[in-house]
């Protein structure tokens, strides 16, 4: 969670500096209204230590609620956060679309998605192995992105039995 929630944006490497992370990863979209890459509110719920921290409008791509419990299981369910509280949930994002929910990959019927772009992706083995999937969509020569079929199956080729996309 951002130090300057409200009221400036912060890079990925910041708020894992500010939160003494090991591992950081683009989440949840943020409200940027005029474009110019300093979105200060995160779009939906946040939920740090078992605490909301906000609660800002919804993104148009929301899934719902990603988040861990306390016994540190990957959750992907549309709840509100009084109910991810209430449930045990103790830190969360709410982004999507769902990957892969209970081993059944989402996008496994897809033929053909063309919106390939950058992609995050958070995913969970039934062993407790938390995998993160990040892809460069057209920052460098020969980088195209990909689409949500295709961070599904990535993910599902690493047997995660939930997964869902997080904000490229």
């Amino acid at each position: 969670v951002s130090s300057r929630l409200g009221t400036e944006g912060q890079t990925v490497k910041r708020m894992a500096s500010d939160n003494k992370a090991l591992v950081a990863i683009n989440a949840s979209g943020f409200y940027d209204p005029t474009w110019s890459g300093n979105g200060s509110m995160p779009h939906g719920t946040v939920i740090k230590d078992g605490k909301i921290q906000s609660e800002f409008r919804r993104g148009d791509v929301s899934g719902g609620l990603i988040g861990f419990n306390y016994n540190n299981e990957l959750v992907l369910k549309r709840m509100t956060a009084e109910e991810a509280i209430n449930s045990g949930i103790r830190d969360a994002v709410d982004w999507g679309p769902y990957l892969i929910v209970n081993g059944k990959n989402q996008y496994a019927n897809v033929k053909k998605y063309s919106w390939a772009t950058s992609r995050s992706a958070i995913g969970q083995r039934a062993d407790g192995i938390v995998l993160m999937l990040v892809i460069d969509g057209g920052n460098q020569p020969g980088s195209y992105g990909a689409s949500y079929a295709d961070i599904a199956k990535i993910m599902e080729n690493y047997r995660a039995v939930n997964a869902a996309n997080l904000d490229g």
